[in-house]
């Protein structure tokens, strides 16, 4: 997190993660994902949120208080003895494991800044940073993110500043 978010209703997060809405077994959502989120409140909260195949997804929270500035490292991983079977790496330790079926090499990593707000022309701001964004190969080595995708609505800007790292920022 860059600078304080402004939240007038909803939420503002940036998270990686797998997954998505529709993708897992027989069109049900199916995700994990891991970052900042803020409700109303310029801190930040670190936490996951899973979803599971039939179930509403849950959102954990791990720590409060994150200001801006603080650097914070993140991961989820599918364990490499186990397809299927992911964890979220966190400062506060490790939570999982999470089974999620036919996740096996089928989805992509995501990295997301998002907004939502409770209906109406509400303006959330952010800005955060992903630095070195790293994905972990077969056999377990990390390579810094190359090729990238941008989906960004009007009001949003993804500035690129290394070959893995960029801000996202919605004024």
């Amino acid at each position: 997190m860059l600078s304080p978010p402004n939240v007038d209703g909803g939420h503002v997060a940036a998270w990686i993660g797998i997954g998505g809405p529709g993708l897992g077994p027989r069109g049900t959502d199916e995700w994990l994902q891991v970052g900042l989120a803020s409700f109303g409140s310029p801190e930040g909260r670190l936490y996951y949120e899973l979803a599971e195949p039939g179930k509403k997804p849950r959102f954990v929270e791990l720590a409060a208080g994150i200001r801006p500035g603080e650097m914070v490292r993140v991961a989820v991983l599918e364990f490499p003895f186990a397809p299927n079977m992911w964890a979220v790496i966190t400062p506060r330790g490790i939570a999982g494991p999470f089974y999620l079926p036919h996740s096996h090499r089928r989805w992509e990593p995501v990295a997301t800044a998002e907004s939502w707000a409770r209906g109406g022309p509400l303006c959330n701001r952010y800005s955060y940073r992903f630095d070195r964004v790293e994905v972990a190969q077969p056999g377990g080595a990390w390579k810094r993110l190359r090729q990238w995708g941008v989906l960004a609505d009007p009001g949003r800007r993804v500035r690129r500043s290394a070959a893995s790292s960029f801000t996202a920022r919605a004024a």
